[in-house]
């Protein structure tokens, strides 16, 4: 089969073609012909060499944790799926290929409503945003703002929270204010334009920190009430302790499964509670991927880049 990945670490034009085996369903898992792929910034730091010392990987390295596609081989152990059946799956590694073998525990039937490039963007960023929130503990009354409210994960997280019954403001850039909005935020503040540091002092008892590479971590102390949570997907603010601000670090645990959170994601979708941004739709080839990572490297991009 084919697949798009690279032998040595680098710029975007490290990645070629590459003629892999096809895999094979193990006893619980089914194998998918990929019909898209997202790509995220996390698949960019694999390719340039930053995620080595964390995650050393054997060359040829394809990356992808986020597919959509059609399963053509089940294991002898898996129930509710069937050769045919058309899945968003979060594969560990490997999406940039023809074909995938994943866990039947990875993988969520597509609403029929949902169309290709939204599925193929949803695996990561939403299982991300729902349990963010789920490590956030917010309480009936208490108020949330996200750093980041924009972004892939951060769109999701506003209407996750707003269908739990949170009070949201969203911050981004002016831009996108509207669209933020749109999604259901009770206020909307744009960093470009508005004061935060007045405007939203002490104001919330939780802070959801999903800028681009935890940006929004020294200003975002400020908006925390005292003995509130700061959680972020990377950098954490410093000085949280003089605060008695808990700031925690998004990181996933056994008992986050993908199944529960793609589950709770595809019915959110089915009610109409859930709008999902592409960005831009690249051909699923080496031009395309290449493409794909020189915009992920410029580190502007809003939504999710899908290769189809």
């Amino acid at each position: 089969m084919k697949a798009l990945g690279f032998t040595k670490y680098g710029d975007p034009e490290v990645f070629e073609e590459l003629e892999l085996p096809k895999p094979k369903a193990s006893e619980k898992g089914v194998v998918i012909k990929v019909l898209a792929a997202g790509v995220n910034p996390y698949d960019g730091l694999l390719r340039s060499g930053a995620m080595q010392k964390m995650r050393p990987l054997e060359f040829p390295i394809v990356p992808g944790s986020d597919i959509v596609g059609e399963i053509t081989e089940i294991g002898s152990k898996v129930k509710n799926y069937a050769v045919g059946d058309i899945v968003i799956g979060h594969p560990a590694i490997g999406g940039y290929s023809e074909y995938v073998a994943t866990p039947s525990y990875n993988v969520v039937k597509k609403p029929k409503e949902m169309t290709i490039e939204e599925a193929a963007g949803l695996a990561s960023v939403g299982i991300t945003a729902y349990y963010a929130l789920q490590v956030a503990k917010l309480k009936k009354g208490e108020k949330l703002i996200i750093l980041g409210a924009s972004g892939a994960v951060g769109s999701i997280a506003v209407q996750i929270a707003k269908e739990q019954g949170h009070k949201v403001i969203g911050v981004a850039s002016s831009k996108n204010a509207d669209y933020v909005s749109a999604l259901g935020a009770d206020h909307v503040f744009s960093y470009d334009r508005d004061d935060l540091s007045q405007v939203l002092h002490n104001k919330a008892n939780v802070v959801l920190d999903m800028s681009f590479g935890g940006k929004g971590s020294a200003e975002g102390l400020h908006y925390v009430k005292r003995g509130g949570r700061y959680v972020s997907l990377t950098s954490l603010p410093e000085n949280a302790d003089e605060k008695k601000v808990k700031a925690i670090r998004m990181k996933r645990s056994k008992d986050m499964k993908d199944k529960e959170a793609l589950g709770y994601l595809a019915d959110l979708y089915r009610a109409h509670k859930l709008q999902l941004k592409t960005a831009e739709v690249l051909t699923f080839d080496l031009r395309g991927v290449i493409g794909a990572h020189q915009l992920i490297d410029k580190k502007q991009v809003a939504g999710k880049l899908i290769l189809k």
